[in-house]
């Protein structure tokens, strides 16, 4: 149960700073900061690498596939 908190605790980690690096790229609905892109796509990488080692060991705990897991969420 431990591994699962912490990586939950990871996956919002990753998703908060993604935020503030959105808000960055993006400051206005009107403006786009070209130099904050690379940030950006850094922070959504570690967001999205964090969200597969969590769906990994959902996926591992509970005997169920990828698929599995996705329809779970409808």
């Amino acid at each position: 149960m431990e591994r699962a908190k912490h990586l939950v605790a990871t996956v919002r980690d990753a998703a908060a700073r993604h935020k503030i690096a959105w808000g960055e790229l993006v400051p206005t609905a009107h403006a786009i900061n070209a130099e904050a892109e690379a940030a950006e796509d850094a922070a959504y990488a570690e967001m999205e690498a964090a969200k597969q080692q969590l769906r990994d060991h959902i996926c591992a705990q509970y005997g169920i596939s990828h698929a599995e897991l996705s329809s779970l969420t409808r």
